[in-house]
């Protein structure tokens, strides 16, 4: 009983506390939204600062006598702005570097001419035309937040699965479904936080997933505890509600991942996939990656011996500085660990429950989308405007505070990703030891992972990130890799236009991440049907 009592205080003060905290920031992202943007020379500018990491590269891969880096001609033929050198590329440290840009709004001052805008300092014709808008015209923009909805209308059929885990959760696992019955390769796409893989797949006929489908791949959309709704096994809960919420990212990697992957691979009857994973979703893979020899134990699931390749979308290991600077984010840090005041349960149940009654298609997609423009500096600006809507209807989903407390957790005592990113990615150590692999710059001893023979022991791993995404810092995880990896195992783009969402929802993902993306996955012989995956 007194158990009970407590619950209860903790779950009516928090719930008094983050109301008011809400509806406060809500006020001030409908103010941003409505009235400061407009008394800025332009709509959304966003914040054009880097993580303020410096990319090292070895001076004989830099500008200057010895260089071995090269531009090309634009990867993206669907601006005027790229008439030439757009896409600088360093092979001897397998990096990508896209200077392209397709928006006038994200447009640095310094690069605009008088040509480039009319007399009002707006945009011409041609810089706001879609090069894809007869593709956005042929989507349906009604608000149904189910996939079956939109995906139907492309002929293409999901199949729902529910996932126990070992410690007796259940997860949704979404089939994209093939007429044919030919030997695919599969790909498991993984999301991130507060999110569904319904990011991968809502922009229709421009996404990832419906783009990788097309292409000949075997499509799975994973979803992490505790989803859109809520499951358990009953049988193993019983009624404890607080082992319902008594878990972080550490049984998301153990737990999760492994239920997640273990039935793609038994339903598919491969022995790898590919994981495609965002934000969130990349913490869970190269956790399973780096730290796979204690997270698992005994337990003969190695995440490392199951993925053929991983890639990696705004991977998220080392914190930016938006997680030091914002205001509200650092109001939640001072707070995430006191059950007063975020409560001990779920995060947030409130917005859930507004998304609940108001079964999110009414004011939830276009708040969702306000306060993450006021909150993070993210906007649309390169995103195809009529789906914004649709993207959000996927979104927020049901986590536990003690999740929020490891992301944000200012605690000394606690192992969090705001404080010790270090310790779970060291830096300065070697993730995937490779023997017959190309020489590492900087050799140092390993993490955890005992070193193999030959680079095809390790997934192939390719990171798209973006140099205008300040929550993660993405140019220490680059810099880690040049200097202390096989260069053997990865390739990165390096995207300056790009923000944390733009990889899933920009206007041009599938040129700048889609084919490149399939372009360079490692597609081996398969052994079941004896068949042969082609790209």
């Amino acid at each position: 009983m007194l158990r009970i009592l407590i619950d209860i205080y903790y779950k009516l003060i928090s719930g008094i506390i983050l109301n008011c905290f809400l509806t406060a920031v809500a006020i001030l992202a409908l103010w941003h939204n409505f009235v400061t943007v407009h008394f800025r020379r332009r709509h959304d500018y966003r914040d054009t600062r880097s993580s303020r990491t410096h990319i090292k590269r070895p001076t004989s891969t830099t500008s200057g006598g010895g260089s071995r880096a090269h531009r090309s001609g634009s990867i993206s033929s669907s601006s005027p702005l790229n008439d030439e050198g757009n896409l600088e590329e360093d092979p001897e440290n397998n990096i990508e570097f896209d200077h392209t840009i397709t928006s006038f709004e994200t447009r640095p001052d310094e690069a605009r001419t008088f040509n480039e805008c009319n007399y009002e300092g707006k945009p011409t014709k041609e810089l706001e035309d879609n090069p894809f808008q007869d593709i956005l015209a042929a989507e349906d923009l009604k608000l149904v937040p189910n996939l079956k909805y939109y995906y139907a209308q492309y002929g293409i059929a999901i199949e729902e699965f529910e996932v126990e885990t070992d410690d007796g959760f259940i997860l949704d696992l979404w089939h994209l479904k093939h007429d044919d019955e030919k030997s695919l390769h599969p790909v498991l796409m993984l999301h991130g936080l507060l999110q569904s893989s319904g990011s991968f797949a809502s922009s229709g006929r421009k996404s990832l997933a419906y783009f990788m489908h097309q292409s000949g791949f075997d499509i799975w959309l994973g979803n992490n505890r505790c989803g859109l709704k809520p499951k358990w096994n009953k049988s193993k809960f019983k009624n404890d509600k607080r082992r319902k919420w008594d878990w972080d990212i550490h049984e998301m990697v153990k737990f999760d991942m492994k239920a997640l992957v273990n039935t793609v691979l038994e339903k598919t009857q491969y022995e790898k996939l590919t994981l495609i994973a965002h934000s969130q979703g990349t913490t869970q893979g190269f956790y399973g990656l780096t730290n796979g020899e204690v997270l698992y134990g005994d337990d003969e699931f190695r995440l490392a011996d199951k993925l053929e390749n991983f890639v990696a979308l705004s991977p998220a290991c080392y914190p930016g500085p938006l997680i030091f600077e914002k205001s509200f984010i650092k109001f939640m840090s001072l707070g995430i660990d006191h059950k007063w005041c975020f409560g001990n349960k779920s995060f947030l149940p409130m917005m859930l429950f507004a998304k609940k009654i108001t079964k999110g298609v009414v004011i939830i997609p276009f708040m969702s989308y306000i306060m993450f423009n006021y909150l993070f500096d993210w906007n649309d600006s390169l995103w195809d405007r009529p789906l914004r809507d649709r993207h959000f209807l996927f979104s927020p989903v049901y986590i536990s505070n003690k999740l929020m407390q490891w992301w944000l957790s200012p605690s000394k005592h606690k192992v969090s990703f705001k404080n010790g990113a270090d310790i779970m990615f060291p830096p300065d150590k070697t993730w995937l030891p490779v023997e017959n692999g190309a020489p590492v710059e900087k050799p140092v001893k390993p993490h955890l992972n005992s070193t193999r023979q030959n680079v095809s022991d390790f997934p192939h791993i390719m990171m798209f990130i973006p140099r205008q995404d300040r929550l993660i810092n993405g140019e220490k995880l680059i810099n880690h890799f040049i200097q202390h990896e096989s260069h053997s195992l990865f390739k990165i783009w390096y995207i300056d236009e790009y923000s944390h969402l733009d990889v899933l929802w920009a206007h041009d993902t599938i040129e700048r991440i889609g084919r490149p993306l399939v372009a360079n996955l490692r597609l081996p012989k398969v052994s079941n049907k004896e068949a042969t995956i082609e790209q």
